[in-house]
């Protein structure tokens, strides 16, 4: 059942990655296409993760760490931001910076080494389907796997600069919508995408402590949500 629920989420993922690509050619915005983007990368990530567990592919794992984990969440963020163009003058330099991170990523992932031990063991816990709190080397994720850690800086970096960018984008259309007494669609929405990052963020968190499925099928409820949001804006 794990991994077919894995599968099932890329599939999902990979068809709102259509239905999203459709409203970016309706209404080609830089922000449509970053969303877009968004959906795309979250889908061949889940599909990175599958070749990775049975191949044993370390090429695999690492282009899911680096699209799931480093470069999707600053592409949200980036799409946030352009729907602000009225108000908000640094998307270009802000894409610029998240060009930077994401090339220094790849960089240090290059120097990284590969924990083949931590490797073997996830896959045997997720092809057994247990939960892996009683062992806190690793997550269902993949932490623990990829060792010398200072390509963790510009992940976090990645991560960090793409939820802040959604939380002021969310804040300011609340502000906004308050101060003219007009609670729209959009504005529905951005709260939607909030929510959906928030609670992104929470399920990878407990990855120690569900079985696999369970985190599997949360993320996909919260990319759901997030095209929810998605369609709204």
């Amino acid at each position: 059942m794990s991994i077919i629920s894995i599968f099932i989420s890329g599939i999902i993922i990979l068809l709102l990655f259509v239905f999203a690509l459709r409203k970016y050619f309706k209404h080609k915005t830089k922000s449509n296409l970053l969303y877009s983007l968004g959906f795309f990368e979250t889908s061949i990530s889940v599909f990175a993760f599958l070749i990775s567990i049975y191949t044993k592919n370390h090429f695999a794992f690492y282009l899911y760490y680096f699209l799931g984990a480093g470069l999707t969440p600053a592409l949200l963020g980036l799409g946030s931001v352009y729907l602000l163009k009225e108000k908000f003058h640094i998307q270009d330099a802000l894409l610029i910076i998240t060009i930077i991170a994401s090339v220094a990523l790849i960089i240090l992932f290059y120097f990284s080494t590969f924990s083949n031990f931590n490797f073997s063991l996830l896959t045997n816990l997720i092809f057994k389907n247990i939960i892996t709190a009683k062992d806190i080397r690793i997550s269902l994720l993949g932490v623990g796997i990829i060792n010398n850690g200072y390509w963790l800086i510009p992940l976090v970096f990645l991560n960090t600069i793409g939820t802040i960018e959604i939380l002021y984008v969310a804040l300011f259309s609340i502000i906004k919508s308050i101060k003219n007494k007009n609670f729209n669609k959009r504005t529905l929405g951005v709260i939607f995408i909030f929510i959906a990052t928030f609670l992104l963020a929470s399920v990878a968190s407990i990855s120690r402590f569900y079985n696999i499925s369970v985190i599997w099928l949360s993320f996909l409820l919260v990319w759901i949500i997030f095209f929810a949001g998605f369609s709204l804006v």
